[in-house]
């Protein structure tokens, strides 16, 4: 079952609430207001309906709640009271969600969403929406859980909704983290931050969004800024504390006050302030000693941290064994990477070599055991995404053919997946003398797997779900198209079709680039038919979008010895990129001779929207994208930089561009 909440840990906050300013038993109330029914009438009797349902709901007897749900929202109907009928609709969503009777909600949610848009009863539209985002996070269904988000984004932006806007944008961060997007995951929390502060609809919204915050902060280890986003914590839990139940005497005791405190704890540590994070954690310490929960976990961890990074190797040993044992679960692949992890880190820092040497080898059989799972996760999603396992042999020969393409792409992707966890394998292997290379290998293989994964389901998945969903409508018999409809069916899939070719082939390109040491500087080329031969080929996708044009400063029949293959595939991304960017307007070839004696200057501008400046360091980085919406892999920029330099050039953004976006391909200027 899940969590009573749209997040864990603010449930467990809740129910850790309740449990300590204690709950009766629900059966003698519930008896109680029963006999009382038939003397009510009016509000007062969808009253007692509600409180029969809150009793059952807080006891967990999920039978019990069902039907309560059932006869509050009868006797709603029956009184025509918008706002009940509203909050049993919602209750009833919650009930499939918290019982995993997920096609019970995905089925039944459009139609009670369709309520409350009608009543404009925003809050309760936005909160069930972000259940369905949730669902699909919780059952490892990231892509879905980030399509879904994105239109509950856009409807709250389209509807000025800054609840809405802020609910979305943190469903958008947690299905980020989930996949291992910080930076995206990062960006989203800021802007859910920062719309709930102006609504009064947002304050529970915001006592799960900090705990989540903090912890993306702590794996980016941006600690200056997590001290600065648990400064905001502390003043909203001060702020609320009657709301959560709390006084002065038992508030900071109590769990709310214990994970602030271990995420400030986290913070201090990271920026080497220990004796202030020690004083945090021991009044933590002292607060969940006798507790055995999730609480107590994260307060032991923590002070496993403290004392390794204070070098009392025995006392961060204690705490690590105490966690072991009293939560580890051989079922957890995750927490018992984690535990083990900190363990030999421990034993490494304390020169128990042999020890941390044994289990530096299980953590990377465990974060191999999680990357195998995580594959096989996003294979089950492609088959939920597109239905691959519905389609029939027997279909259009148009419907077959895209079929084959799209499982030969999945083939060519799991390919390339095996291919680097091999090389990565055997590398580990070749260099696994010593411990420190070791583990350094370990990490580098799982972190570009990870990103490797991530990038690539994360931009096929779109156009293989288009050319999936019209293939189906052209295979059934049911749907009569037009010679219109069927045509533009056809383009759609067509167009598609040519996307995942060019995500695979880029993929080949750059890895024969990669492997590539250097090119031949044999080839005779001349600049100005070069350069008008590639706006010939980005004209066919133009289609006179836009004004392509070329601007030499050289006679026309000037060439150099360089390398034609090498100098495609540094120039065409770059037009590539400067059609993708640019609404209107114009992109340019520029050819002159550079300022930098024995050079040439090979310049692609257009009049797009340009780079921002806190972005412009980091668009030459592998898998980098400015903007995560726009199709590609962000091989491109890398790749050409890449390829400039064994050409003995250099590509370079050019910062005094102010009306869209210049790059300057510099090459050697040898003419014989």
């Amino acid at each position: 079952m899940r969590n009573r909440s749209l997040t864990i840990l603010g449930i467990l906050l809740l129910l850790l609430s309740l449990t300590a300013r204690g709950l009766s038993a629900p059966r003698s109330r519930v008896d109680s207001i029963r006999q009382e029914l038939p003397k009510l009438e009016g509000h007062e009797r969808l009253q007692a309906y509600y409180k029969i349902y809150n009793l059952y709901y807080y006891a967990g007897e999920a039978k019990k709640e069902r039907k309560a749900i059932d006869n509050l929202l009868h006797e709603a109907d029956l009184q025509g009271d918008v706002d009940m009928q509203g909050t049993a609709r919602a209750a009833l969503l919650y009930y499939y969600y918290n019982t995993d009777l997920n096609d019970s909600l995905l089925s039944e949610f459009p139609k009670h969403q369709a309520f409350f848009l009608k009543h404009s009863d925003w809050k309760l539209y936005y909160d069930t929406w972000v259940l369905v985002v949730n669902h699909h996070i919780f059952t490892s269904q990231s892509n879905m859980a980030l399509r879904e988000v994105k239109k509950m984004y856009e409807d709250a932006q389209k509807r000025g909704n800054s609840y809405g806007i802020g609910l979305a944008s943190y469903g958008m961060g947690n299905a980020y983290m989930e996949i291992g997007f910080h930076q995206e995951a990062i960006q989203a929390y800021e802007r859910c931050i920062k719309a709930l502060r102006h609504t009064d609809l947002g304050s529970s919204t915001l006592l799960d969004v900090y705990p989540y915050y903090c912890s993306v902060l702590s794996e980016v280890q941006n600690y200056k800024r997590m001290l600065e986003i648990t400064d905001q914590w502390l003043t909203y839990l001060d702020s609320h504390r009657k709301d959560l139940g709390l006084d002065d005497a038992n508030a900071e005791s109590s769990p709310y006050y214990t994970f602030y405190s271990n995420s400030r704890a986290t913070a201090l540590m990271g920026l080497g302030r220990l004796r202030e994070a020690e004083n945090l954690l021991m009044k933590a310490y002292e607060a969940t000693k006798d507790v055995k929960d999730n609480t107590q976990l994260t307060v032991f961890y923590n002070l496993g941290q403290l004392y390794m990074k204070k070098k009392d190797y025995a006392k961060a040993l204690a705490f690590n064994s105490r966690i072991i044992q009293n939560f580890a679960d051989p079922k957890d692949l995750s927490g018992t990477l984690m535990l083990n992890k900190q363990r030999a880190e421990i034993m490494l820092q304390s020169h128990r070599f042999e020890e941390a040497a044994k289990l530096y080898k299980q953590v990377f059989y465990l974060a191999d055991s999680l990357n195998i799972k995580s594959v096989k996760n996003q294979l089950n999603e492609f088959n939920t995404l597109f239905k691959v396992n519905e389609m029939e042999k027997d279909t259009q020969q148009a419907r077959t053919r895209h079929i084959y393409i799209i499982l030969a792409v999945i083939i060519i992707a799991l390919l390339l997946m095996g291919l680097l966890g091999l090389y990565f394998m055997i590398r580990l292997r070749q260099k696994n003398n010593e411990l420190g290379v070791a583990l350094d290998h370990a990490q580098e293989s799982d972190r570009m797997k990870t990103a490797f994964i991530q990038h690539v389901s994360h931009e096929i998945r779109t156009p293989l779900n288009v050319i999936t969903g019209f293939a189906q409508v052209i295979g059934n018999p049911d749907y009569h198209l037009s010679k219109e409809e069927r045509l533009n069916i056809v383009n759609s899939i067509e167009t598609n079709t040519r996307e995942i070719t060019n995500f695979v082939n880029e993929l080949l390109v750059f890895s024969e680039n990669e492997s590539q040491n250097h090119y031949k500087m044999t080839d005779c080329v001349n600049i100005s038919l070069f350069c008008k031969d590639l706006l010939k080929k980005a004209e066919v996708v133009n289609n006179g979008r836009l004004v392509l044009s070329y601007e030499s400063r050289l006679d026309d029949n000037y060439t150099v010895i360089s390398n034609t293959m090498a100098l495609e595939r540094i120039l065409r991304p770059l037009l590539g990129n400067a059609m993708k960017f640019t609404e209107k307007g114009c992109i340019k070839i520029q050819v002159q001779e550079s300022e930098v004696q024995g050079k040439l200057d090979i310049s692609v501008a257009d009049t797009g929207i340009g780079i921002a400046e806190d972005q412009r360091d980091r668009i030459f980085e592998k898998f980098y994208k400015v903007d995560s919406f726009k199709s590609g892999l962000g091989l491109g920029l890398p790749m050409a930089r890449s390829i400039a330099h064994k050409i003995g050039g250099e590509l370079m953004l050019d910062d005094t561009y102010k009306e869209g976006t210049r790059f300057i391909l510099r090459i050697p200027n040898k003419t014989s």
